[in-house]
């Protein structure tokens, strides 16, 4: 392995809130979705393509008609605008839409879904993209949603004003998307060592998008996505996450053989390296220690790590295959011979 700084997850999902323009480019700039069937079954890739389609052609909101573009011919209305990305057979009145979605907790809202309502004198519908806070406060939503006005992506900085959140009944959840997708489909897609999806895209804890793979995940932070899987994944879990070692700076690649011939494989993270071999397992170096492992030579010189970093004597120490490096704040770091 050539010695690597890392640039400066967790199984938990969380809230935290991405810039606006970030998480935009997650549903704009990523390789068009596969096209559905109309009434089909549709990933939400696909759906905020096409929702984006009248956004960016800045389509004017009108109750007669229709506007057609390559995703066919819709009413330029609130609900012809989410039956247009959606993908239905034809353009739904604000009514008929209740009969092909289903409800969802206001938590559990994804881009693509919908928020709908026709009571109190609002006949209406939304769809939503993401949150515009870390509260979960303000939806950031696409809609047609008066004469005079145009598709438009913005934020309801009132809240859910009393709308349902709704999910499409035939919505692909577990469909990848956006930068998670384009990384998938580099990996192999179905025959990478990540296997099928087994969840939809959802926030991570700490800011960002993962998904979750059979076996693995792949994590997206403005502007990269790396996947992680193995034992280094379950090391990853086990070990607090991202909010113990931040996001993954890079994909998990082959490591240097040992002085005794171990081979194995790593991935740095933002605060940390990870460095797995069948023989050791997966083990972190990080801190005082890691420089001074990088210093040294990598596991090229000292072998792979046996232990974490542990306790010793007013400092830490942590235990390669050759050697151990200690640490304590008035010596610094030195090595010893195991």
């Amino acid at each position: 392995m050539r010695p690597r700084r890392p640039r400066a997850l967790r199984r938990t999902w969380g809230a935290a809130a991405l810039t606006l323009t970030a998480l935009a480019a997650t549903f704009t700039a990523a390789p068009a979705a596969s096209a559905s069937d109309p009434d089909g079954p549709i990933g939400r890739g696909e759906t905020m393509d096409r929702a984006w389609s009248w956004v960016a052609e800045q389509v004017p909101y009108s109750q007669s008609g229709c506007y057609r573009n390559q995703f066919g011919c819709y009413r330029p209305d609130c609900s012809g605008f989410v039956s247009m990305a959606w993908h239905l057979g034809s353009s739904l009145t604000t009514w008929a839409l209740w009969n092909v979605t289903s409800d969802i907790p206001a938590g559990d809202l994804q881009p693509g879904d919908a928020l709908l309502k026709d009571s109190g004198g609002t006949d209406h519908v939304a769809l939503f993209v993401r949150w515009a806070d870390a509260a979960h406060t303000q939806p950031v939503v696409r809609e047609e949603y008066d004469f005079g006005h145009v598709a438009e992506e913005h934020v309801w900085s009132d809240g859910l004003r009393g709308f349902s959140p709704r999910r499409y009944n035939r919505l692909d959840d577990l469909m990848p998307y956006g930068s998670i997708r384009v990384k998938y489909d580099g990996m192999g897609g179905l025959n990478s060592p990540l296997g099928p999806p087994v969840t939809g895209e959802r926030d991570s804890m700490m800011g960002g998008r993962f998904q979750q793979f059979r076996n693995g995940i792949i994590i997206w932070h403005p502007d990269a996505a790396f996947a992680i899987y193995g034992d280094i994944l379950s090391k990853f879990w086990a070990t607090d996450a991202e909010r113990a070692w931040g996001f993954p700076t890079m994909d998990e690649a082959d490591a240097a053989a040992a002085p005794n011939g171990t081979r194995g494989r790593y991935q740095f993270f933002e605060k940390g390296l990870f460095l797995w071999s069948q023989q050791t397992g997966a083990h972190v170096v990080h801190g005082e220690i890691y420089k001074a492992f990088d210093k040294s030579g990598h596991e090229a010189a000292l072998g792979y790590p046996v232990t974490d970093e542990v306790d010793e004597a007013g400092g830490k120490a942590q235990k390669f295959q050759k050697s151990t490096i200690h640490w304590n704040p008035s010596r610094g770091t030195w090595i010893t011979d195991n």
